[in-house]
């Protein structure tokens, strides 16, 4: 039932915690990264233009990458990505 869902969240570590919205977070930028493809991406969000050696990427860094949004799309997107990083951090500290 719900009431033992609830009692569960509230009996984890704040370690835990933490580390379910780490992954929480990996999850939804991973996700939102492969729906929305290279070609939108570089569309609606602004990256950086200048690389040295000390910032460059791997795969997963590059594939994670949105930079900053540039347009509406953007904008929904990164909207969209904060809150739902957000609804779970509520449900694991608040409730």
């Amino acid at each position: 039932s719900a009431f033992n869902i609830v009692e569960v969240v509230i009996l984890l570590s704040i370690e835990l915690k933490i580390l379910i919205c780490f992954v929480w977070a990996f999850i939804v930028f991973l996700v939102t990264a492969l729906i929305i493809g290279v070609e939108r991406k570089s569309q609606w969000f602004q990256r950086r233009t200048k690389y040295s050696w000390f910032n460059r990427r791997g795969f997963l860094g590059e594939t994670l990458l949105f930079g900053y949004p540039k347009t509406r799309e953007g904008y929904g997107i990164t909207f969209i990505m904060d809150s739902a990083i957000g609804i779970v951090g509520y449900i694991l500290y608040f409730l």
